[in-house]
């Protein structure tokens, strides 16, 4: 089903230099980092650790699934049918040799208000 992401977009903060403001942040080695949006091309982030291990629960509004991926070998967890689709489509892209969940957490302006959404 698609999503209209404009209605949200309007709330965002997206004025002149947001990138520098956005902050990401990933966990490697067991070890937390973080960076602007802005330099996040410059950081080793491929190497990274979920930031939030995926789990289920009876009560969960969501539909969670596991995911045999062929180029990987294992399972991945996925939250949504969304996600469950996107991973269907990578294991036919043929270059996958990992898929790493949830790597980034994005702290963000909205509305005058600091938010974080792991990615």
């Amino acid at each position: 089903m698609p999503t209209d992401v404009d209605a949200g977009r309007s709330g965002l903060d997206l004025g002149d230099g947001w990138t520098s403001r956005w902050a990401v942040s990933w966990r490697a080695g067991g070890d937390d980092a973080s960076c602007s949006v802005h330099d996040l091309v410059q950081e080793p982030v491929l190497t990274s650790d979920p930031m939030r291990h995926f789990t289920w629960r009876r009560d969960q509004r969501h539909r969670p699934g596991l995911q045999f991926l062929t180029s990987t070998g294992r399972h991945h967890g996925a939250e949504s049918l969304e996600e469950s689709r996107v991973l269907l489509a990578l294991d036919f892209a043929g270059d996958v040799v990992d898929v790493v969940s949830q790597p980034l957490k994005f702290s963000f302006a909205t509305c005058g208000k600091r938010r974080s959404h792991t990615n």
